[in-house]
């Protein structure tokens, strides 16, 4: 984080996440649920650490 404006974020979590800021813990915002491919997710994150950041596309149907 290199200080200054904040930046919106997608967590996409895979597990039990928690996340805080200065002031104390955050409530996140629910917008999306994983419906086909959730098999996949660790896999997702572990290529993600490993890799850095990778492409992907959220759709609506």
């Amino acid at each position: 984080y290199p200080g200054g404006i904040s930046e919106m974020e997608i967590l996409f979590p895979y597990g039990a996440t928690l996340f805080s800021s200065k002031v104390g813990q955050l409530a996140g915002n629910h917008f999306a649920t994983v419906v086909e491919g959730n098999e996949r997710l660790a896999e997702v994150g572990r290529l993600t650490l490993w890799e850095g950041a990778q492409d992907f596309s959220i759709t609506e149907e």
